[in-house]
């Protein structure tokens, strides 16, 4: 069986405030490998294409629960995405860049890390963002890990809400936590973040949790109106357990309910059609 070769480079607003642009350091070269299944049969069916596939996913889900979703995903060339969920804070997802920063300059904070990540213990989140400095130096920090991935996401550096931390707020878009997830095994310093990321506690493992293999992190959180917002992003096994797709999923149930976000992202994980890997090229 052939590999067809594909490379690209992923490209990718922090409210109330202002901050020093991340240093634009060009981001690692992923190398996407697509493997064929088969030679086609002229007299079978063409294929769906991905995007359709997942399209009809994020309609199928929203017709059953009502809301808003979204799936953004690595097609092989680009990122895509299906579906909007409009103005969704980051959450907890944006533990993995904090995590990834705080360990280079810290390396004994790892138990600190494997709390945060496979818990989403905010304390112990909280704890790594105060071991970057300030408030100020440690969104500048993070938002040089995601640079380093090719995403310019500005990280939220002042509290907006009194009951939840700043960088929870970050407006992250599933398209740039694609970028970011099929970047991650390339950032130096990522691996043990990755480890946390495959060893999610009972409990958080819906969504992409359901699909042995996957690494990924959660985030959820009511709106001010008290409505939640549910997401993951992550790597899943693809290529017969040779490399890891990315994709992000994102949802706000009619409900308001976690338990309806919850629901929403398993749906749409089992739907999701098979996705190229993305490796680190040396």
């Amino acid at each position: 069986m052939r590999k067809r070769l594909v490379t690209g480079l992923l490209t990718a607003a922090l409210l109330g405030g202002c901050s020093p642009s991340p240093p634009q350091t060009p981001p690692p070269t992923v190398t996407v490998w697509v493997t064929p299944t088969s030679t086609p049969d002229p007299l079978s069916p063409e294929p769906r294409a991905a995007p359709d596939v997942v399209q009809e996913a994020v309609d199928r889900v929203i017709a059953r629960y009502g809301g808003e979703a979204e799936v953004a995903f690595l097609d092989g060339e680009q990122a895509r995405t299906s579906g909007l969920v409009q103005d969704a804070p980051a959450w907890s997802t944006v533990k993995v860049p904090i995590a990834v920063a705080a360990l280079r300059r810290d390396p004994a904070l790892i138990s600190t890390v494997q709390a945060a990540i496979t818990v989403s213990d905010n304390q112990a989140a909280q704890q790594l963002w105060l071991s970057l400095g300030t408030p100020e130096e440690a969104g500048q920090a993070t938002e040089a890990v995601l640079a380093e991935a090719g995403v310019h996401t500005a990280v939220q550096t002042a509290v907006t809400r009194p009951e939840f931390s700043s960088f929870g707020q970050t407006r992250w878009t599933s398209q740039d936590q694609v970028a970011f997830a099929a970047h991650l095994p390339c950032l130096v310093g990522a691996e043990p973040v990755l480890a946390a990321m495959g060893q999610i506690t009972p409990g958080q493992d819906y969504g992409l949790g359901t699909i042995p293999g996957a690494r990924y992190k959660g985030g959820w959180g009511p709106d001010p109106d008290g409505r939640y917002v549910v997401r993951q992003f992550g790597l899943l096994p693809t290529d017969g357990g040779q490399g890891m797709g990315a994709v992000a999923l994102v949802a706000r149930p009619a409900s308001g309910q976690y338990a309806d976000g919850q629901a929403m992202l398993t749906e749409l994980a089992q739907q999701l059609p098979a996705l190229p890997a993305v490796n680190c090229r040396a």
